[in-house]
């Protein structure tokens, strides 16, 4: 299934009940360019993002009346500020980071966690696995990493799949 989500979403995400808005966004040429309606869905989209661990439905109904418009939502006039992603498969970004983990921060998440799964606390099939993953603003420092088993980390991502 695919959903939408905001690209550097790391730069307004506070808390699942709060956003950030950083004053650059007044100076954001796309953003300045906007008509006023989609600059007020996209901040209410932006504040949606937060509660739904930036993954929102593709559905432009289903947006206005999650944020409760009075207007249309025009998908295509704020892709700039968004992405497509399909949970089918991870994304090109999942694999990349999976990839340049370095070492050394390999290293410190498997001395930090005890060599075993955060879960289920097996020490067999470790894995290094983002806690928010890269495609919904993760990134691959040693806060966002944790070790889980193989097993553990496949139940993670098929619950992420099945809850959107």
């Amino acid at each position: 299934m695919d959903y939408l989500s905001f690209r550097n979403f790391r730069q307004f995400e506070r808390t699942r009940r709060e956003i950030r808005l950083p004053c650059d966004l007044l100076l954001d040429q796309r953003f300045r360019e906007l008509p006023d309606v989609w600059k007020s869905h996209l901040l209410c989209l932006l504040m949606l993002a937060a509660r739904m661990d930036n993954a929102l439905p593709v559905n432009p109904h289903k947006l206005e009346s999650l944020i409760g418009a009075t207007e249309p939502v025009e998908l295509e006039g704020l892709r700039p500020f968004v992405r497509y992603v399909s949970l089918d498969q991870p994304c090109e970004e999942d694999r990349a980071a999976r990839i340049h983990i370095p070492d050394s921060v390999r290293v410190a998440v498997l001395v930090r966690d005890g060599g075993r799964c955060r879960r289920c606390h097996s020490a067999t099939n470790l894995e290094i696995d983002h806690i928010v993953p890269i495609c919904k603003g993760g990134d691959s420092e040693e806060p966002n990493l944790q070790t889980l088993c193989r097993r553990c980390n496949r139940r993670k991502w098929k619950k992420l799949v099945a809850r959107i």
